[in-house]
């Protein structure tokens, strides 16, 4: 009885096992046909190599990045031109030709690719200038990094809370070599420039203090989001994938990006009411900056939305 139901199986399931092979194999056909076509309609590229039929050159960057590169710019010189996947990718390998991009042709390379990991289909993540699309928006957020946060004034004026948080540093690494030698001090050194950011960007000291149950939430969230960030993605190889997020990644860093952004909310909320006395604050913090930004209303927006803020702040 058994057998005859075995042999059933195998002959109703068969049909569907050839259906899946042959979907397999057209898959692989179209993608191949993609990858050529790409191929020839890109003119004047740098030099670079050949790579495999769909996957391009992802072996030749392999587990060590950094090393294999080395040693594709010493075989190829300074422009390398390399297909990860479907996308066409250019590294730059030196430092004139690092300068030739950003000063003379930063606008042909502002619009990089992004990370799918963290793209919002609400389009918050254009609140921040790593993911935003080049237009009125990135204008803005870079014009307030240049003028606000990092002039030579600035750097000047906080140096003391950098140096509070490099003493602190060192103090927990100490304390922590006296009761556990030989141990890793990542943790200690990320937790060093959170505290430092947040005192930049907050006026908050020590977010990342154990004491504290809600930064705590906050450290371990941003922390997951950053390890995630990482993690490599296999829609940035091959965009038409990304709607279906096979790994899992967008999900997860929306999860904890919600929790964040309900922290930092609280924060926002806080200074708004806090901020009706204009001698509260002796030094503008980076908050205070986006709170008080007034836009022409036409190609930038007159006030920072809530979304972009929280956004733009994490």
């Amino acid at each position: 009885m058994e057998t005859h139901i075995s042999t059933l199986g195998r002959f109703l399931f068969a049909p569907f096992s050839l259906a899946a092979g042959a979907a397999v194999l057209f898959l692989f056909f179209l993608i191949n046909r993609i990858c050529q076509s790409e191929s020839r309609n890109v003119r004047r590229l740098p030099p670079g190599p050949r790579g495999w039929s769909i996957i391009g050159n992802i072996l030749d960057i392999g587990p060590h990045p950094h090393k294999n590169l080395v040693l594709l710019q010493r075989k190829y010189g300074p422009l390398i031109w390399l297909r990860l996947g479907l996308v066409n990718t250019v590294v730059i390998a030196s430092a004139q030709s690092a300068m030739e991009m950003f000063k003379n042709h930063d606008q042909h390379f502002c619009n990089r690719h992004r990370n799918a990991t963290m793209i919002r289909d609400d389009g918050s993540h254009n609140g921040t200038i790593g993911l935003s699309d080049y237009g009125p928006q990135w204008k803005m957020m870079r014009r307030l990094y240049a003028t606000e946060m990092f002039t030579k004034k600035r750097l000047d004026d906080t140096t003391h809370l950098r140096r509070k948080c490099l003493d602190q540093l060192i103090q927990w690494v100490s304390d922590e070599a006296k009761q556990n030698p030989g141990k890793s001090i990542t943790r200690f050194i990320y937790a060093a420039i959170f505290n430092m950011i947040g005192d930049l960007a907050l006026s908050k000291n020590d977010l990342a203090h154990p004491e504290f149950i809600v930064t705590n939430v906050f450290f371990n969230v941003t922390a997951d989001i950053i390890e995630v960030m990482a993690l490599p993605n296999v829609s940035d190889f091959f965009p038409f994938l990304r709607p279906f997020d096979l790994q899992g990644l967008k999900k997860k860093t929306e999860d904890k990006e919600k929790i964040a952004r309900k922290i930092i909310g609280t924060f926002v909320e806080e200074r708004r009411r806090r901020g009706v006395n204009p001698n509260h604050f002796q030094e503008k913090d980076l908050l205070e900056v986006l709170l008080d930004f007034e836009g022409n209303g036409k190609d930038e927006p007159s006030k920072i939305p809530k979304e972009f803020l929280e956004i733009f702040l994490l």
